[in-house]
């Protein structure tokens, strides 16, 4: 957890240093000064993404094609990554990462005495609060999608449009997505949308919250982490003739370290979210009195309402095979083909551990 969260960027971090207050009174029989210490650390992190995609009017024919590839990329990547793909239609795609991490230092801090035959205490206080906040909030509404034309096969009567000869002119073409071979040995926060059409939102979001290394005879620490995401697709209609749509990530996230979040989706009226929240505190036994508190909460809230779909040939295809081989850590996909589909995942972990 600590190397993962080292190793992101792209934070908004608001920090109070630690401080000293001395109380040196010059004792002139010679004797030691009292010293009290104090750390004092917040850290806050907030990404949100607010969208609409509403009363939009997307149509295609005459085979038009659309590709969007990424083939083999971000290998070795160590950070933050957030990545949307898409190849057409109506889509909203979204992505939101906080983190909050606090890391103090390893030097031990001791009591004062007041002087040298003493048992006098000047004390030493160690207080860190880490708070990370993802969310993302987003409607797609009121639009319509049409690759293709309905009746316009009597043109001829040769082959199909799918690669034969003639002019038929209502072939409804073809939208592919691809990422095969991406993010392989790669270490932290990835999320990834990938669309091949219609009338679709997608949304990740992600919250950390760490604290590590407090020093001091009394510690109070709290890491608390809160992901969420709201989104309805609602009114939208969808009609396809003889369109091919595919969103392939083949041989992707292998020997991946940290958490993903992964939506796959082909086409029609479909919502797709995720949401992690990892809060983690890491203590000693040093302290006199200990108070460690994590809070870790996911959730997401969506709707799929009042749409309208449909398809005459044509083909939609999602594939994943062989991803995610040797992966460790928190995966969460969703993958879809078409049709008025809902899917969401949600992951909230908080850990305590004794360094």
């Amino acid at each position: 957890m600590r190397k993962l969260l080292l190793a992101t960027a792209g934070l908004l971090v608001v920090s109070g240093g630690a401080y000293a207050e001395g109380n040196r009174r010059d004792d002139r029989r010679g004797g030691h000064h009292s010293q009290r210490t104090i750390e004092d650390y917040y850290a806050a992190a907030l990404a949100v993404n607010i969208g609409d995609v509403s009363r939009n009017r997307a149509g295609t024919r005459d085979d038009h094609g659309a590709r969007v590839n990424m083939t083999g990329g971000f290998s070795g990547m160590r950070g933050v990554a957030n990545v949307n793909q898409n190849a057409g239609a109506n889509s909203a795609q979204q992505n939101a990462v906080a983190v909050a991490y606090i890391e103090g230092c390893e030097c031990v801090v001791q009591e004062t005495p007041r002087n040298g035959h003493g048992h006098g205490r000047g004390g030493s206080f160690g207080d860190a609060n880490a708070n990370a906040v993802a969310a993302n909030v987003g409607t797609v509404g009121g639009n319509s999608s049409q690759n293709g034309e309905e009746g316009r096969r009597g043109h001829h009567d040769g082959p199909s449009r799918r690669g034969g000869h003639g002019h038929g002119g209502g072939g409804g073409g073809v939208a592919t997505v691809d990422m095969d071979g991406s993010f392989a040995t790669a270490t932290g926060v990835v999320q990834v949308n990938q669309n091949a059409g219609a009338n679709s939102l997608q949304q990740n979001a992600t919250a950390v919250a760490a604290v590590d290394q407090i020093q001091g005879q009394r510690q109070d620490r709290d890491a608390w982490a809160i992901a969420a995401n709201i989104g309805a697709v609602v009114g939208n209609s969808s009609r396809d003739y003889e369109h091919r749509a595919a969103a392939t990530m083949d041989g992707a996230f292998r020997g991946f370290i940290g958490a993903a979040n992964v939506n796959q989706n082909a086409g029609a009226n479909s919502a797709q979210q995720n949401a992690t929240g990892l809060a983690a505190i890491t203590y000693c036994n040093c302290a006199q009195e200990d108070l460690s508190t994590t809070i870790a909460a996911a959730g997401n809230f969506g709707s799929v309402a009042y749409n309208h779909a449909g398809a005459s040939g044509g083909a939609a295809r999602v594939s994943l095979t062989n991803s995610f081989n040797g992966l460790t850590g928190v995966a969460q996909v969703n993958q879809n083909a078409g049709a008025n589909s809902l899917g969401q995942n949600a992951v909230a972990i908080g850990a305590i551990y004794n360094r």
